[in-house]
């Protein structure tokens, strides 16, 4: 680095009219030098050997099972052709390219991406989604919403953009004892609707609706540059986040950032978004939510 002229002291360049002088500084630094040599050779610390254990590799975090595959149902997945009235002509055909009669079964061929968002709310709506479940999927494109919303669960993010903004209208509230910050119980309840609406589900209707769906999500997974035979163990994973999540009876501790509550435990703050969301909503509510999973993956894992 270069110095800056301003550091540099400045030294009169003429020649002392006393040589004596400079002869007497010269002695005296080489004095000085000379006594802080053998102080610190005085002061030199002495070396100390010390028996090293010999390094040893640390043992390897236990390999993580890889998520398990949902088992593929016989190619002649079947579903019922609805009125006429509820669902586009040509939503199901059968592989010669006609349709059946209403309440004939048909196999399932590949769909276009309106008549393949259309039968999604149909098997939801079989499976008793409520409205504030169908509200997830009102957007047009329904089949890249809940793919990627289900690629970004199995990774514990929620993809907020996707979700409609107004679930719940009630404020989030807080309880504070003796300068501590809890989540306050009343805001548990603006899930309540959330989680009655999932708890209603028809598990069965639902591990249905996906082998219903199976081909037409997988090529819907692949148009998003993911790996096509990889969403079953997308949904998977997701179900195993929701089951992860911590149940906690005692009140939850938070403390103030910026203008948002964090957990004040580091460790429920350093959980995936999706945990953490889980949390807010409530024990009781994620009992239940996990109840439910359980049930829809042990139906999806079936043989």
């Amino acid at each position: 680095m270069r110095a800056d002229p301003e550091e540099y002291v400045r030294v009169d360049t003429r020649r002392s009219r006393f040589p004596f002088v400079e002869l007497l500084l010269a002695l005296v630094l080489i004095a000085g030098l000379v006594v802080f040599w053998f102080w610190t050779q005085e002061k030199k610390p002495v070396t100390t050997v010390v028996q090293v254990p010999p390094v040893t590799t640390s043992p390897a975090a236990p390999e993580v099972p890889p998520t398990p595959d949902i088992p593929q149902r016989p190619a002649a997945t079947t579903v019922t052709v609805p009125d006429a009235n509820t669902v586009p002509d040509a939503v199901v055909v059968r592989e010669d390219g006609t349709q059946p009669e209403a309440g004939m079964p048909a196999s399932v061929v590949p769909l276009t991406p309106q008549q393949g968002d259309e039968l999604l709310r149909q098997q939801l709506a079989a499976a008793g989604a409520r409205p504030i479940l169908m509200k997830l999927l009102s957007d047009q494109l329904a089949l890249e919403v809940s793919v990627a919303l289900i690629d970004g669960l199995g990774q514990g993010i929620i993809l907020r953009k996707y979700l409609p903004g107004n679930l719940h209208s009630e404020a989030f509230s807080v309880i504070v004892e003796d300068d501590a910050i809890y989540m306050g119980p009343a805001s548990f309840l603006r899930y309540d609707k959330f989680t009655d609406a999932i708890a209603a589900l028809d598990a069965n209707a639902l591990v249905n609706a996906f082998h219903v769906l199976r081909p037409v999500y997988e090529q819907t997974y692949g148009y998003l540059g993911l790996d096509a035979s990889d969403f079953d163990n997308a949904v998977i994973r997701t179900l195993d986040q929701v089951l992860a999540t911590p149940e906690i009876g005692e009140p939850i501790a938070l403390r103030p950032k910026a203008v948002v509550y964090i957990f004040a435990n580091p460790g429920l703050e350093s959980l995936p978004p999706l945990q953490k969301q889980l949390l807010r909503m409530g024990p009781d509510n994620i009992r239940r939510i996990k109840q439910q999973a359980q049930t829809l993956r042990a139906g999806l894992l079936a043989r």
